[in-house]
């Protein structure tokens, strides 16, 4: 884990239930409990996934990749200039998810719940 609490090892993401994470594939605005985050690559694509949970107990996963920010290289859904690999677990999100260009749903925003 670094020192933001986002999980770093194999190990680590072993004792967490992240196989039932699904991924959001209808667009909407979703409030959201972020649970934990690991790490994501794929060849030159790196990201961040943070697993979320709905009151109702619904587990869902969403991608936050590498942007460039304020000249800062940060982790953050496509409008958003929050900086994911720094929040903090066990916070509330209002989460907005629409299709991208390719029709493919993705993480556009996150509003912080007071």
């Amino acid at each position: 884990m670094n020192k933001y609490g986002v999980l770093t090892t194999g190990e680590e993401l072993a004792n967490t239930d992240a196989e039932l994470y699904e991924t959001i594939k209808d667009p909407g605005t979703y409030r959201l409990k972020l649970d934990f985050r690991t790490w994501y690559s794929r060849g030159y694509t790196y990201g961040l996934i943070a697993h979320f949970s709905d009151e109702d107990g619904n587990k869902y996963r969403l991608f936050a990749f590498r942007h460039m920010v304020d000249g800062q290289e940060i982790y953050n859904p496509k409008k958003s200039k929050i900086a994911f690999e720094k929040v903090e677990d066990g916070t509330i999100w209002d989460c907005v998810v629409d299709n991208n260009k390719k029709g493919k749903a993705e993480w556009m925003d996150a509003i912080p719940v007071a």
